[in-house]
Parts: C-alpha cells; structure tokens; sequence
C-alpha cells in the first residue's frame, strides 16, 4: 500500500533523479513498483504545472489525420507494439480533446462530411465534398455561395505553400475535401453520378491539377494513378487509366507547373528519394492506380522498391515546403487505418497506425514547435472493441478468454462486417484455438454479416503542440478544428 505523505516528500526532494530513472512514461515491468507508479504520475503533473502556453502566430501547419484512428484503435496499437503504457508520437503533444463528427443528415459519418468539417468549418451532408449542407449528393449543379473553402485555401490566400500527402488515393474522401467541391465524392474522375459536360462542377482529380486551390499545391503524394489518366493508357505497373475523356491529367500537370517552376512527376519510392528537394518547386506522386498497399502487404510482397513509407512521403514534402519564407500547410493522412477496419483486419489498421505515428515523428524532428502548429486528430471511429480480461501484455491479436460456450474469443473484434462469415458456422462459433493470429489477412470476429465493416459514431481524439495548441482541448464539433488552426496562424477569417 502506498504511503503517499512519505513518498511525496521524497519525490519533491528527488525529482530530478526519478525523471532520470523514468524518462519517458512507458516502463516494461508489468510488476513495477508502487514508487515507479507514483514517479510517473508526478512527473505528469509536474510538466503539465510548467506547461506555457505558446501564442505566437504559427508559420506552418502540419495536420495529421488518421482515417478511422479511433481512441480503442490507439489504445490497441500501443499493445501491439509490445507494452501498453508506450506512448505514439502524437500522445506526447501536451494539449488534447475530443471532436464530435456526425454529419448534418447522418448520426454516424462517412469521411467527406468529416473532411469538410476539419478543414472547411462547416458540416456538410453525407458524401459532400466542400460544400454547405444545402447541397445533397443528388445534385448536378450548385451557386458560389454553396462552396466551403478549406483552411488550405486560407493558407494559400496567405501567401503559404501548401501539399497534400496520403496512402490512399489524392481523389479519395479526406484529400479531396481539401481542394475539391462537389455534391459527392463519388466524382474522382470524368464519370460519376452527374454527365460531366452539363454539370456545374469538374471532377476532383481535374480539380486537383487545373483548378481553384488544387492547381496551387506545390506537393501531392499518395495513390490514384488511375483517375488521371485515360482508359486507352496503361500506366507503369500495368493498370489502364479510368478516364474516358482522353485526357491525360499527369501530362497536364507536367505542362503547366513547368511554366511556374521545375515540376517534377513521380510513382515509385527510388524516383520519391531521388528527388532534391532544393530543386523541386511542385512534385506529384502517384504511388498506385489505386490506394497505396498496406505497409504489411509491401513488405510481404517485396516490393519495398517501389511503394514510400508515409514517413518518408512526409519527409520529402516538408523538405520542399519549408523552403517558403512564408511558411507552409500540409495534409498528412494515413489512409489505410480506415481500410484495415473495414475489412476487420486489426493487424493491418494497427501497422498503419504505426507508420502514421512514425510520420509524426519524422515531421516532429524537421521542425520547430515554437513556430509549427502539430495536430493530429481523426474523421470517425470504427466498431472496433477491445474486449475480455486478457492479462497484460498478452498478444493483443490473440484470445481473452472462453465465451460460455467454451470456446475462445479474440481480444480484438467488431460490431459488424465480413468477420462473420469466418466466425460463425450452421452450428455456433467455430474454434479458432489452433488458427494462425499471426496471418495479415486473418478476419477477427464480427457479430453482424456485412461485406464491409461500417464507421461509428463516438467522437475521436485530437492532440495538438505549437502555437495556440492549447486551443485544442475539451469536448467540442469537428468543424472547429480548421477555425483554430486558422487563428494559430492568422489566416482565413482571422488574417
């Protein structure tokens, strides 16, 4: 038991030599002493007692979004990697809150009203892209007074350089809700919902390199090869383009940045590295014709040679943007997170959400806090639970206990999706004691049959550290989150 009078006298006395003994608030000994306890919370308390707040105005932005990083997808990654008090690169950031992320028309979300929220300030309709919620997907048309700009847009307007880098498609939900504006997301090239020759409204790939504030992004990494590219094209890896307009976007891109500066095209990792950055002024990279392969699948797959490490993407992007004297906004998604979920593949969402907080880390080490604003947050959560009275530190891909029919249940498993069908058998539960849990394509349990896992509702964590980063705490609506990054910097409606 703990004597907390005594202790605490001794570690008002030896606090320099407790922090360091326990630098960091990860320690492995799941047998730690009450001492190792209680130095680790006062250590807490201690650096958040001396906290200062930061307010001057933030030079750059970089905002991290972790696509369907929900608060039990960061609680199980820790665990995953080995030890469950560890931190991720973002849970060091001292300021953190919560974001609610319905939808106007929808209790639960999908990524383009989410986008629009965090970076337009708005909520919009489910599956709207940069526009007000008086516009429904169902619309071919809309007025210049239906559109939402993003705090990218802001930035640009500022004078900032601006890129985008994700591992899923640049077209998909989250990037596009940055540049783009259409009544759904379905539109990521000429062929969608609405004929592209009467509507109001080009498609987002067209967006991104000929139009608005997507034709002012200096950087723009991540998949989609296919929606830039006309169907009578077979592009690097052997996939025909899905344009049916003849056009070939990438061409285009080449054709008008060159007027601008050196301009340069990538879609392979060895092409990403090789890129100096002192001598690139607009760089777009096109890693896949669709989204960008799960990290464990490259790996696996041994094509390591051809597909970037988000970290890596993030690299090379900030070592282009912070050439700009007036600073810079960049959109950094891990992507994949979101997928793994959707296909109950918990070993998969977590390793993305390693690489998304290794991302973090690179972009930590480049720069500055005193003048760069970090936020990391998430669109949605996930029907992902963390279940059973495993003990700790036991293999969080494997089981927790025995259910009363006395077979073995998973710690990790989900309220719905294509799990069921490996779950369930004619008779009940199938004995899954002598599976493979060390399989990337192992399905964990679902209770409800459906081919794709769905979002959830509950709101998602956003932790931030830089100027004004103390903006970032308590419980608040998602469409917040660009507003205070916008007063961090002075741009947009506080310029």
């Amino acid at each position: 038991m703990v004597t907390f009078t005594p202790l605490l006298i001794f570690f008002l006395a030896a606090f320099t030599a407790a922090d360091k003994l326990h630098p960091h608030v990860d320690f492995n000994d799941r047998d730690s002493s009450d001492e190792d306890w209680f130095s680790q919370g006062y250590k807490y308390v201690q650096e958040n007692a001396n906290l200062k707040e930061n307010t001057k105005t933030a030079k750059n932005i970089i905002f991290f979004l972790g696509d369907g990083m929900s608060i039990a997808t960061v609680t199980a990654t820790r665990a995953y990697l080995g030890n469950e008090n560890m931190q991720l690169a973002f849970e060091k950031f001292p300021y953190y809150g919560l974001s609610k992320t319905y939808c106007v028309d929808a209790q639960v979300p999908d990524s383009a009203c989410t986008g629009t929220a965090f970076l337009c300030g708005v909520k919009s309709t489910f599956f709207g892209l940069g526009l007000t919620a008086n516009v429904t997907g169902e619309q071919c048309s809309f007025s210049e007074n239906d559109i939402a700009y993003s705090v990218l847009k802001w930035a640009q307007d500022a004078g900032k350089a601006t890129g985008i880098v994700t591992t899923a498609r640049l077209t998909d939900a989250t990037p596009a809700a940055a540049y783009s504006h259409v009544p759904s997301r379905l539109h990521e090239y000429d062929i969608g919902t609405c004929n592209p020759t009467t509507s109001t409204f080009k498609d987002i790939a067209d967006q991104l390199i000929n139009f608005g504030e997507g034709k002012n992004i200096k950087v723009a990494l991540g998949g989609g090869r296919r929606s830039f590219l006309p169907t009578s094209v077979v592009d690097e890896e052997g996939t025909s383009g899905f344009r049916q307009d003849g056009r070939n976007l990438i061409n285009e891109y080449l054709a008008d940045r060159s007027r601008k500066g050196t301009a340069k095209y990538v879609w392979n990792r060895e092409q990403l590295n090789n890129i100096e950055a002192s001598k690139t002024d607009y760089l777009l990279g096109l890693f896949e014709a669709d989204h960008m392969m799960f990290q464990l699948d490259v790996d696996a797959s041994g094509r390591n040679a051809l597909e970037p490490y988000l970290a890596e993407m993030t690299k090379k992007a900030i070592e282009i943007l912070k050439k700009e004297k007036n600073g810079f906004f960049l959109l950094v998604e891990g992507g994949r997170i979101d997928h793994g979920h959707h296909a109950n593949w918990p070993k998969k969402a977590m390793q993305e959400a390693v690489e998304f907080s290794k991302a973090v880390e690179v972009a930590r080490s480049l720069l500055d806090d005193e003048d760069t604003l970090f936020v990391t947050t998430s669109d949605h959560s996930h029907v992902f639970t963390i279940s059973g009275y495993p003990v700790r530190q036991n293999d969080i891909l494997k089981t927790a206990g025995k259910g009363d029919d006395q077979l073995p249940y998973e710690t990790l498993s989900y309220g719905n999706g294509p799990g069921y069908y490996s779950t369930y058998t004619a008779t009940g539960r199938r004995d899954i004691t002598n599976d493979n849990f060390a399989d990337i394509n192992r399905m964990h349990a679902s209770s409800v049959p459906l081919s794709f896992e769905t979002h959830a509702a509950e709101d998602v964590g956003v932790f931030a550290i830089g100027p004004w980063s103390h903006l970032f705490h308590g419980s608040y609506e998602q469409n917040t989150i660009p507003l205070a990054m916008a007063y961090a910097a002075k741009i947009g409606p506080y310029k």
